[in-house]
């Protein structure tokens, strides 16, 4: 028992330690520049995506079972073998295989204990030589940023605005978000879920949980995508507002950028689904396209009303995770489940009627009256 807790404290222990030493010298690296921190904040969406993957693939992967398969290969075996955790792993087995007889495994124990406690004794040693050496009081450089030509992208962008004024500020808008690696580690981060999600929790021929699926992850996606219209603060909102028409140019080229960064994530990750099932029909496939693609401009709709009516001026605030949470429980159980439930035993429509006829039409309602609120909350707000 003394050596079993032992185990538990040595390995959390050098896990908590290389964790805070790395996390403390990416802080120091990154932090030197506003890049860094960028490509900080990034990360830390980013970095998470393996360990959810492996917690799923455990729980409907079935990866413990192929762990413990004796055919499993020889070099996933080896690979675990090599980490300190797995030789603590291994005394517990010697323990349970030998019950109130230590004498029979001293050896091993005696071995892989003693390796483990080197280990943690190695990586304390190491750890302060390389924190030491991280850390330095040197004065931070400024590097001034200079902005390229135009690219095709961007000129596509501010041709679909018109070309104009609107098209500048259309522009403008994706060169803003585009900038910040932090905006686009979000969006790989959520596609990345929901293909963790398809891949080990939905069967392949399951197109109904695919398709509930797609509609709780990608609300969440459009809550990232346009939920920072007011987390610039009201200081960028009062130069929109002393402008001729800056406000509904604003909110107009927000709601476009919207669409034009949500439909086509939409199409493709419905067609990649759907297309995962050999039984996919190119009728059905279009027809299931095109409501994910309503379902998912009204859902736009609604976040950039929401955020209008609730502003939240940080991504701190309570009223910007209010918001969160109305978009990725309220909304789609509201206008998806409830609704799927209610027509399902009144009505008898399955679940590609109800989306069609329910669930696009009441989120574009909702969605526009909450528009229409928050463009005449933001035009009085002070």
């Amino acid at each position: 028992m003394v050596i079993t807790i032992a185990i538990f404290v040595l390995t959390c222990l050098s896990a908590l330690w290389i964790g805070t030493v790395v996390a403390a010298i990416l802080r120091t690296k990154l932090g030197k520049t506003a890049r860094g921190r960028d490509i900080g904040r990034a990360l830390a969406f980013i970095i998470a995506l393996p360990i959810i993957a492996v917690m799923y693939a455990i729980i409907g992967g079935g990866l413990l079972e192929a762990l413990m398969n004796p055919e499993t290969s020889e070099l996933v075996r080896s690979i675990l073998d090599f980490l300190p955790c797995s030789w603590g792993a291994k005394i517990f087995v010697d323990f349970a295989s030998h019950p109130s007889n230590i004498g029979a495994v001293w050896f091993e124990t005696l071995i892989r204990f003693g390796g483990l406690t080197t280990f943690f004794i190695a990586v304390l040693w190491l750890g302060a030589r390389v924190a030491n050496r991280a850390y330095s009081l040197e004065a931070v450089t400024f590097v001034a940023a200079r902005a390229k030509q135009d690219g095709l992208f961007y000129k596509a962008v501010k041709y679909l605005g018109g070309g104009g004024s609107f098209g500048i500020l259309l522009m403008s808008l994706f060169k803003d978000y585009g900038r910040r690696l932090e905006n686009l580690s979000k969006i790989f981060y959520m596609i990345g879920l929901l293909a963790i999600l398809n891949i080990f929790l939905i069967e392949p021929s399951d197109f109904e949980g695919a398709l509930v699926m797609t509609a709780f992850v990608l609300p969440l996606l459009s809550a990232f995508v346009i939920g920072e219209v007011t987390l610039r603060g009201k200081e960028c909102l009062f130069i929109y507002k002393k402008a001729p028409a800056g406000l509904e140019k604003l909110i107009k080229a927000r709601l476009l950028k919207g669409w034009l960064i949500m439909v086509p994530i939409s199409i493709i990750v419905t067609t990649v689904t759907m297309l995962l099932n050999p039984q996919t029909t190119l009728t059905f496939l279009l027809v299931i396209t095109g409501v994910v693609v309503l379902m998912v401009a009204a859902t736009v709709v609604f976040i950039l009303g929401l955020f209008l009516v609730n502003p939240a001026f940080s991504d701190k605030s309570s009223n910007y995770v209010v918001n969160i949470m109305i978009t990725v429980q309220a909304l789609p159980i509201g206008t998806f489940l409830i609704p799927l439930i209610v027509f399902k035993r009144v009505f008898d429509l399955g679940l590609y009627e109800t989306l069609f006829y329910v669930t696009v039409p009441l989120t574009w309602l909702l969605g526009i009256t909450l528009l229409y609120l928050g463009k005449r909350k933001l035009s009085r707000i002070e």
